[in-house]
């Protein structure tokens, strides 16, 4: 979406000049141009730094001179006495280390000197309190170190200073917000600079959240302006290249309503003091002057969006613990950064193509492994697998701007790929079951449970997303074979608290290693799970749990299920079957029985039969089925390609319904406006659970061992020390901890050879 316009000058009288208007931008622009300074880049600093300086000290002079300027930039000019104040400006990443080198200079050539002012471009805040702290007691100079968040607080705070961080930004940011430089820094999952314009546009501009605005007329005026990037009154660009631009990017069977949308895009956008104007003797189209403002200002918040997203990846390979060089590091997370966007391009298409078979996936470890293995990703010295887990664990817990953006970047790759298919966006997200009734699987409730430990609410990703899709008139259900594996789960869960871990001979049961990892004591456990059910009734007691607080109410489908024909009934059981008996050759399952399993799989049976027999009495509206089985269950998703070759007729669909897909059809289909504000802009990025997958015991060993180690001091401070302990345990294991990898590789490899086998 476009930036808010810029702010104005106050100014007395006369009106704010263009050079001034274009100075009363937001600092998002200047606060990109120092962070994108190159050491090369040192005199456009110091200038910068006098401007903005000399408005606090009109006696500051510049020292900088042929012959060297005895270890300072710049000092105060004091007839009466000797100079006791220094000025150094730097874009050294070192920082630490040049502030004592300069101070060692100072000490010698001006031994009087009593201040330190240390201008820098980087980040340093609160980690230079300990050297301002040695400075005052050992050296005996005060040192005011004014980093990059002092020039962006203080960016408007003086007409010089914005002229100053405006003509910086001329400089660094605005030859990379040039349709050369952006394309080359956005979009990198798509080939082609016009791609990467318009999925950079669908990204700006997107749709208005808040209202129901026409998702075909905002995917053109985007696609319009797009085309008009870079425009302005000297450089205006015809009606016909416009149109010739944006008809790559729909198909052009209908040209004459793709070109009906593209006019209609442009009457609104050259509507009086709209944000396009028309040359009508020329038919041709520029930016306005606002708008040209208004688009570097949100063009440099998107790359500087993509910049943070970059750091954290970096400081995610960091969390790893291995030697990688500082300068190996970055060039990795950008080759990271790359493997996200195909990820978010992938998933893009997989929601577009899900609208239209109803055949979806859940994003996980294994597709953006598949993605780094089949574009050829570089992330040495990092293995696949562990840069996997990287990219993965920032996709599963960014900041909260981060998410934003990728939210806005899953958008725009989702709405991209829309128009490849057609030109009436529109039409087909309408055609999304906009309402409906959802059953849940275990693998969904039960992390609402677990997501109960969380303080932070934005953390709760199931209890938001479930909590929006009521918002938007869902319907959830769970069975009672579903509550049955719940207090069961839960029952292990207490088993497992009451066993020595050297004891238990099979995996973490999924709602204790969430309870671990919180940090809390063995002995709690009990106490807690009483939250949930007692000892008379359990079952009904989490039934009546998840309808008061989570709109869950308990419904049965054997009623639909036992009146599914034979044979589908029996391949499907076949199915499930053939699931639970793999599963139980698994060591993490060592304590399922021939019994346990004949009960999930009774379960499994009862959820996707039942769901398919709701939706063969019910009319099916477009694309959209009105009855789901949300799950995280691989084999749900692959339910009808196993049926196949069972079935003497057409296999049904899934019915299975993936977490991301809800999230995606409630941030951008027909009732994204029913949801709440605060639970949409909350929803998950990604709705997977590895930071509880398949935890090994000896994390749970090593949360048992620190607890002792710091017993007697306060229980928030041993929950702090548990929890810290066993995540830097577990980003050290990497994917290993998970005992999965063996078994993600050979998934991908299998997909990558059915894959050549279908192009061949």
């Amino acid at each position: 979406m476009p930036s808010s316009p810029p702010r104005q000058l106050r100014s007395v009288g006369a009106k704010p000049s263009r050079a001034l208007y274009l100075c009363s931008m937001s600092s998002q622009r200047f606060t990109l141009a120092l962070r994108e300074l190159d050491p090369s880049d040192w005199r456009l600093f110091e200038r910068l730094c006098s401007e903005f300086l000399s408005v606090e000290f009109p006696s500051l002079r510049t020292m900088a001179a042929p012959m060297g300027d005895k270890g300072r930039d710049a000092q105060l000019f004091v007839p009466t006495e000797a100079v006791k104040t220094a000025f150094q400006y730097s874009v050294a990443e070192d920082w630490e280390a040049k502030i004592n080198r300069t101070a060692a200079r100072l000490a010698e050539t001006m031994p009087e000197t009593t201040e330190l002012v240390y201008c820098t471009n980087q980040v340093i805040g609160p980690a230079g309190d300990a050297l301002v702290e040695r400075f005052r007691k050992n050296r005996k100079i005060a040192l005011d170190i004014r980093d990059r968040s002092w020039f962006v607080e203080r960016e408007n705070s003086h007409e010089q200073r914005q002229i100053a961080a405006e003509e910086l930004a001329k400089r660094v940011v605005d030859p990379f917000l040039s349709r050369k430089g952006i394309t080359s820094r956005t979009a990198t999952a798509l080939s082609e600079d016009d791609s990467r314009l318009a999925l950079l546009h669908l990204g700006l501009e997107g749709y208005d959240a808040e209202t129901d605005r026409n998702l075909t007329k905002s995917s053109f005026e985007a696609l319009a302006l797009a085309a008009l990037h870079g425009s302005s009154a000297e450089k205006a660009v015809s009606r016909e290249n416009i149109v010739s631009a944006v008809k790559q990017f729909v198909p052009s069977d209908n040209a004459s309503q793709v070109e009906a949308h593209i006019d209609g895009a442009l009457r609104r956008l050259s509507a009086k003091n709209g944000r396009v104007k028309f040359l009508a003797k020329t038919d041709e189209y520029h930016l306005a002057f606002v708008e040209q403002v208004r688009h570097r200002e949100a063009q440099a918040d998107f790359v500087a969006n993509e910049l943070q997203l970059q750091d954290e990846l970096t400081d995610a390979i960091i969390k790893l613990g291995l030697a990688v060089p500082d300068d190996a590091c970055v060039a990795l997370a950008a080759n990271l950064r790359e493997g996200v966007e195909r990820v978010l391009f992938n998933r893009g298409e997989a929601f577009a193509r899900a609208v239209r078979t109803s055949v979806m996936s859940q994003l996980d470890v294994d597709e953006v492994l598949y993605v780094l293995t089949a574009q050829g990703i570089s992330v040495e010295p990092l293995s696949k697998a562990a840069a996997a887990e990287v990219m993965f664990s920032v996709l599963e817990d960014p900041s909260r701007s981060t998410q934003a953006h990728l939210n806005r970047l899953a958008d725009a790759y989702t709405l991209f790929a829309f128009l490849r298919q057609t030109p009436d966006v529109q039409k087909v997200v309408l055609s999304i079951f906009s309402d409906g009734e959802i059953w849940l699987d275990s693998t969904i409730v039960l992390p609402l449970l677990v997501e109960t430990l969380l303080e932070d609410e934005a953390e709760r990703h199931y209890t938001v997303l479930l909590r929006a899709a009521v918002d938007a008139g869902f319907r959830l259900y769970v069975t009672e074979g579903i509550i049955e594996e719940i207090e069961r789960h839960l029952n292990r869960s207490l088993t497992f608290a009451r066993t020595e871990s050297s004891e238990w001979r099979s995996g973490v049961p999924f709602v204790y290693a969430g309870f671990a990892l919180s940090g809390r004591s063995r002995g709690e456990l009990f106490d807690w799970l009483s939250e949930f059910r007692g000892r008379v009734s359990p079952e009904e007691d989490i039934s009546e749990y998840l309808e008061e607080e989570f709109n869950i109410r308990t419904r049965n489908l054997t009623a639909e299920a036992d009146a599914a024909p034979q044979e589908l009934r029996g391949a499907i059981q076949e199915v499930w079957m053939e699931a639970h008996e793999r599963r139980r050759q698994r060591s993490d399952r060592a304590d399922m029985g021939v019994e346990i399993a004949n009960r999930l799989v009774a379960h499994d049976v009862e959820n996707s039969v039942g769901v398919i027999m709701l939706r063969s009495r019910a009319a099916r509206s477009g694309t959209g089925y009105q009855q789901w089985w949300l799950t995280l269950d691989r084999i749900a998703f692959s339910l009808r390609e196993a049926l196949k070759d069972r079935l003497s007729g057409q296999a049904p669909q899934s019915p299975a319904l993936s977490p991301d897909f809800l999230v995606q059809l409630l941030r951008l289909g027909p009732l994204r406006t029913a949801v709440e504000r605060e639970q949409r802009v909350a929803l998950p990025f990604v709705t997977a659970l590895s930071r509880y997958d398949s935890i090994p015991k000896e994390l749970i060993e090593l949360a048992d061992e620190t607890r002792r180690r710091y017993e007697g001091q306060s229980e928030r401070v041993v929950r702090r020390r548990v929890r810290d302990a066993l995540n830097e345990m577990r980003w050290k294991e990497g994917p290993e901890a998970r005992g999965g990898v063996k078994a993600v590789e050979a998934r991908v490899k299998a997909r990558l050879q059915a894959q050549a086998e279908r192009l061949s």
